[in-house]
């Protein structure tokens, strides 16, 4: 923003922005006033477009913009002053300005050198030609993701047979770490939001087998349901969003500060001291938040119903041992290291893979929580597919 001298004044002792418009022998005037600025410049775009422009008797006549009475003017009141102007050359008027200083006028002549330069031609898609580009980008995305996938497992795996030749090189402060954060700390959130599942799914159970007479049934619906698929499912995506997200904005918050360049330097692996530590932490957790899933799905389907269907807790346990066999259970629990596994991976290959800005960050950690979720859903069906098939 522009002021006409270097004196410091209030914006409370300068004139309120306006104009008018005024005829001086053969001249037609706008004399505008105050600051012309963006935060007055909706006020004078509405009353500048209510402005009819002077129709000339003869060529004789002339304009002009005495912008002598404007004390502070920006981009926006240029740009103003500039629109008025071409309306007035427009409609026959040869308008020039008046009481510039030398600043106001490079702004003003910049801002008319602006609007004469040609807009970029936008080459207008068709929307079916629009659809095909999008779906070569995602499935080109899906497949470079999946390579950087598979390699980063490759590298993991190495890591660990490395590990294990040479045990000295995992670091069990990180491990309990990690699993402390991943597992001990996820568990009050997961055990009541699998409670509250369980109690929904047996409440809805209830209520629909009730049209066929079958109420009870839906105590086997709960228990096979919980074990099979709620437990692992809920529990995978309960810890995607909370420990996937974590590691890929821990990593990548020191991708950020260049500490992963200085580790390198000093000759310490981060494959050892950031990755494999999540790894085997959440491989450990999971299962055991998956079991402690199942037992609070099947309570809260315990208290409804003992509500819903009169189902004390003592009849209820024996109804589970009568239904549920260690198969179900062991259905749900094959799942969860698999599961685990891709979560870390994700996580920590989103994580190195920021960049040094925080939009960058905010951008890989949604991606991290988006594709684990993915990815989970993916191998859980992939697992129910190959069980049903194989009679389990």
């Amino acid at each position: 923003m522009l002021k006409r001298d270097n004196q410091f004044v209030l914006s409370t002792e300068i004139e309120a922005p306006g104009f008018r418009v005024e005829l001086r022998g053969t001249t037609f005037r706008l004399v505008a006033t105050g600051a012309w600025t963006i935060s007055e410049a909706a006020v004078l775009d509405e009353e500048l477009r209510r402005l009819k422009v002077p129709i000339p008797p003869s060529s004789e006549f002339t304009g002009e913009m005495d912008i002598s009475g404007i004390a502070e003017i920006d981009t926006s009141g240029a740009w103003l002053l500039q629109r008025t102007a071409a309306a007035w050359r427009r409609g026959g008027l040869k308008t020039r300005y008046a009481g510039a200083t030398d600043s106001f006028r490079i702004l003003i002549e910049e801002v008319h050198r602006r609007a004469q330069s040609d807009l970029p031609e936008i080459d207008e898609v068709p929307p079916f030609q629009q659809f095909v580009d999008t779906m070569k980008t995602s499935a080109s995305s899906i497949w470079r993701d999946t390579v950087a996938l598979t390699a980063f497992l490759g590298e993991v795996t190495f890591a660990a047979v490395r590990v294990v030749r040479e045990p000295w090189r995992f670091r069990p402060i990180s491990f309990i770490h990690h699993l402390d954060h991943a597992g001990l700390r996820a568990l009050p959130i997961i055990f009541l939001i699998c409670f509250l599942i369980g109690a929904v799914v047996m409440q809805q159970g209830v209520v629909q087998l009730s049209y066929f007479g079958a109420e009870v049934m839906a105590v086997n619906m709960v228990a096979i349901l919980s074990l099979r698929e709620v437990g692992i499912l809920l529990t995978s995506i309960m810890v995607a969003g909370r420990s996937g997200s974590a590691f890929t904005a821990e990593i990548g918050s020191m991708k950020m500060r260049e500490e992963i360049d200085a580790m390198r330097t000093l000759g310490i692996d981060p494959m050892d001291t950031l990755v494999l530590p999540r790894v085997a932490a959440l491989i450990v957790a999971l299962p055991l938040l998956t079991f402690m899933g199942d037992i609070a799905a099947l309570a809260g389907g315990g208290v409804m119903a003992w509500v819903m269907l009169g189902l004390d807790p003592p009849l209820y346990v024996d109804k589970l041992q009568e239904i549920v066999s260690f198969r179900h259970f062991m259905v749900g629990m094959i799942k969860a290291p698999f599961a685990a596994v891709i979560i870390a991976l994700v996580g920590c290959l989103e994580g190195l893979r920021v960049e040094g800005s925080a939009e960058s960050l905010g951008v890989h950690v949604t991606s991290a929580v988006v594709k684990a979720i993915f990815l989970v859903i993916c191998i859980d069906g992939i697992f129910a597919m190959f069980l049903a098939g194989i009679g389990q």
